[in-house]
């Protein structure tokens, strides 16, 4: 069973039936995001369009909706509270740093 329907039935109003919604659609964007990072891809790096960047919005909207019962999306509470990654650079922007690191 979904935690997000769960946790949103028991509100039972427009916005937490919403944001639901977006919470589960959230969920699988992080969890193959998280695949993808774990299994070393270059390509799949951390960037603005990240799923964990979302998810500190997420939980505040969480804990607006749901209060004291939003504690129980560890998922979500663990991503959101989680140090960012800086953003992959690009090859170019790559170089220009080494190039100012150069003595």
């Amino acid at each position: 069973m979904n935690p997000y329907a769960i946790l949103g039935s028991g509100v039972g109003t427009e916005d937490a039936a919403s944001l639901c919604a977006r919470l589960h659609t959230w969920h699988d964007a992080m969890v193959a995001h998280e695949r993808r990072l774990r299994a070393g891809r270059a390509a799949h790096r951390c960037d603005e369009d990240c799923p964990h960047g979302e998810a500190r919005t997420l939980w505040a909207e969480a804990l607006a909706t749901f209060g004291k019962r939003a504690n129980d999306l560890a998922f979500l509470r663990s991503r959101a509270t989680m140090r960012p990654e800086p953003p992959a650079l690009s090859s170019r922007q790559s170089q220009s740093v080494a190039a100012e690191l150069q003595p």
